[in-house]
């Protein structure tokens, strides 16, 4: 019953965190339970729930100068406090941001027949089906449930070989301050209005119930249906605005059985999964079950191939079935809390960006246009960040979003005595650059000249004019950022993510107007400041230092990895063109995995695992990315369903590190910018076979296949460019040299000439 791409378990999900889950980018759906006593809570991308709190802050405009005249004489945590202490004179409060919240829990009680036997649950990747089943005696059960991307509901199919016993199915009463709900069961309906209690409108949801054959019996809290071989029910949520009119959902144009409704929705949703595969040579332990393949890690200490491969897929299955109406929020689509941790909001230093990570190697195209919207939806709000704060022009990002964009979550909020205990977030300036990295991004994989001319240049353009304003010139003519935060890790000046987006952010402004022959006037200016920006520093250690001042000392011991931003994010280090800098970020990481990564006493969180394995990809360092891995693994931040969690233990369903393990294993084995392509820059040393399909290089390259066999001294890549193009391919495997076949040029890196959509094949031996 195991699918090739897909998760199963023997054991059923008794917490809603272990469930299986399945979605079509705006609505989404898990099931768990115990047989006899399920739950399935069905999600909707847009459901936020409104808090009750100030959605404004005072004007702080006038505190900077203060600000940075203090962190210059009496210290930067003093300029903090003085920051803090003046926006409470003036009212403010840290404001936490709206609370995704589940849309309904639908309760499946069955009267029991005899004892449970061949439990079974699991999902397939590939179809977005999730499958549950059992027997009892000769009588066997099963539930099926998809998210219809055709038919925009959830369905569902519950059924037996034999006339089920009784089946009651009810909508779970909520019981929140902030939502008044009405339930009423009318024929075979279940419909519900949930008002939010402190405005902004609410949603309505739908269930049918049709059973095929038996009998339905509605009463005012329940339906009840017996002897019926299957029950399909279909599932709906409709958000409104505030003073809109109930909708109704009319089932009946929506009519045909489960697998009618599932064949239409398989082409839709197959042709996003099936466009790229990984193999591995996984073997007999792809038919393994995760709690096995989950069990071996811990047992053995090594990473299978074939938890890798799925691991992969179940990355891809989280962005396809997540980004919709949306991109994914810290939960994706899905939560079944009202009280989720960081309100399972866009939290914008470092978690939104990792469940982005992969949408462009992983050929999921479709998903930049929610974040898009999303972005550009926030930007009023983050043009008022900048004045208020700051009295900027341009926009300035806060820290978390979900509703609004607004920079409301900071204040006096010490969690212990070390600075990296005190939340700096009025001081983050860099967010903004950081998010158009996608923008710009977008442009390099698929060279749409429009998209860059009407969004990602009017995007950089912003950030551009807060920069203008926010820096100014020390006594020897650099630029300071000042106030300067790193995320979560402390304040000074200078940090060097904040100097590193930066330069991104104008470099790529500086290209992207080059390339249209727009704002000529404006590129000198622009030039000019980046040479301005304060250099990067290495300290007495050798390492990249994360502030780049001399009165500020690095602090190891931290999950974030903001200051390798150049190493792993804007890809401005490389070991040809900055020698030095490169090898500093070498030792910085080498630090940081000593004092963080392996540390046992400290915390586990997944955010800054994939930072750190991105970072070590790029150096080369394979061996460290399989055994992040390993220690996601065999520590509980990885489910039964693939997806993961926050920390180790099974503590906070958080999809992030999902968004970002594709992106780490293609970085593993083809790492690209334009004009050249790595070849297995990263590979594991025990990963000697293998091939992927279907993934996407910077410079318009579609990758048709990538297949290695290093034991028999044999690659093979087939790759399609939609422009004529000459690149470099590179080829660096443990300082052996590899020729290509039919080539007599410098080995290890060859120039290839690439007709625009004809198939282009090369082989090493």
């Amino acid at each position: 019953m195991y699918a090739k791409h897909g998760a199963y378990s023997t054991e059923p999900a008794e917490i809603w965190e272990s469930a299986n889950v399945t979605g079509n980018g705006e609505m989404g759906a898990m099931h768990f339970g115990l047989p006899h006593k399920e739950k399935v809570v069905v999600n909707h991308a847009e459901l936020f729930l409104p808090a009750d709190a100030k959605q404004d802050m005072p004007d702080m405009s006038d505190c900077l100068e203060e600000v940075r005249r203090i962190s210059r004489n009496e210290g930067y945590l003093a300029s903090h406090e003085f920051f803090i202490k003046k926006g409470e004179e003036r009212g403010h409060t840290i404001v936490h941001t709206d609370s995704f919240h589940p849309g309904f829990f639908l309760e499946i009680d069955q009267a029991p027949v005899d004892k449970i036997e061949d439990y079974f649950r699991g999902v397939d990747f590939s179809t977005g089906e999730i499958i549950s089943s059992w027997r009892e005696g000769k009588v066997e059960f099963k539930r099926k449930l998809f998210a219809s991307r055709p038919d925009k509901m959830i369905v569902m199919s519950i059924s037996s070989n034999e006339p089920m016993p009784l089946v009651a199915l009810r909508m779970e009463e909520i019981n929140h301050p902030g939502m008044e709900v009405s339930i009423r069961y009318e024929d075979d309906m279940i419909i519900s209005r949930h008002l939010y209690t402190k405005g902004r409108g609410g949603y309505d949801s739908f269930v049918k119930i049709s059973p095929i054959e038996g009998e339905l019996v509605t009463d005012p809290n329940q339906m009840t249906v017996s002897g019926a071989n299957e029950i399909l029910v279909m599932m709906k949520i409709i958000p409104f605005a505030e003073g809109s009119q109930t909708y109704l959902v009319n089932f009946e144009e929506l009519d045909g059985s489960y697998k009618e409704l599932k064949a239409s929705h398989i082409i839709v949703h197959g042709a996003l999964f099936n466009r790229v595969s990984l193999d591995l040579d996984g073997g007999e332990k792809r038919s393994w079950s995760t709690d096995e393949l989950l069990a071996a890690v811990r047992n053995e200490k090594e990473v299978s191939m074939a938890l890798v491969e799925k691991l992969f897929d179940a990355g891809r299955y989280m962005f396809i079935s997540s980004a919709g109406l949306r991109p994914p929020n810290l939960q994706g689509i899905w939560t079944g809390t009202w009280n989720p941790s960081w309100s399972s909001d866009y939290t914008l230093d470092t978690n939104l960006q990792l469940a982005m990570a992969s949408v462009f190697s992983g050929n999921m195209m479709e998903g930049m246009k929610p974040f898009v919207t999303l972005i550009e939806s926030f930007l009023e709000d983050f043009r008022y960040n900048a004045r208020m704060l700051f009295g900027c022009k341009g926009i300035l990002s806060g820290i978390r979003a979900s509703t609004s964009g607004k920079h409301l979550h900071w204040g006096d909020s010490s969690w212990g005595d070390r600075e990296c205990d005190t939340f700096f977030g009025a001081f983050w300036t860099c967010g903004a650059g950081w998010l158009a990295h996608w923008f710009y991004d977008y442009y390099l994989y698929t060279g749409d000249q429009e998209f860059l001319k009407d969004h990602t240049v009017p995007l950089l353009k912003e950030v551009v004019q807060f920069y203008e304003d926010f820096l100014y010139e020390d006594l020897e003519g650099s630029y300071m950022f000042n106030p300067s935060y790193s995320a979560e890790n402390g304040i000074a000046a200078n940090s060097t993510q904040d100097i590193a987006v930066a330069k991104e952010v104008l470099t790529h402004l500086i290209d992207s107007c080059q390339l249209l022959g727009v704002e000529e006037k404006s590129i000198p200016k622009w030039r000019n400041m980046i040479e301005k920006l304060p250099p990067y520093l290495i300290n007495e250690e050798g390492a990249l230092k994360e502030w780049a001042v001399w009165d500020h000392e690095d602090y190891y011991n931290h999950r974030h990895f903001s200051h390798l931003y150049p190493l792993f994010q804007s890809y401005e280090f490389s070991e040809e063109k900055t020698p030095e800098l490169w090898e500093a970020s070498n030792i910085a990481l080498q630090k940081k995995m000593e004092h963080w990564l392996y540390n046992p006493s400290t915390d586990t969180s997944s955010h800054g695992r994939m930072h750190a394995g991105l970072a070590a990809a790029r150096l080369g360092m394979g061996d460290t990315v399989w055994d992040i891995l390993r220690m996601m693994a065999a520590g509980g931040a990885i489910y039964p369903s693939l997806m993961t969690a926050h920390y180790d233990e099974y503590n906070v369903f958080n999809v992030d590190a999902n968004g970002s393990i594709p992106e780490l294993i293609h970085n593993l084995l083809l790492f690209s910018l334009p004009g050249k392509i790595d070849l297995l820059p990263a590979l594991p040393t025990f990963v000697t076979r293998g091939k992927i399909t279907g993934t996407r290089c910077r410079g318009q390259i579609y990758v048709n296949s990538f297949e290695w066999d290093l034991e028999k001294r044999h690659i093979e890549l087939t790759i399609t460019s939609e422009i004529n193009q000459e690149i470099v391919i590179s080829l660096f495997r443990n300082n052996e040299e590899w020729s290509l076949l039919g080539e007599l040029n410098h080995p290890n890196e060859w120039k290839i000439a690439l007709t625009a959509g004809k198939p282009c094949t090369l082989r090493w031996n």
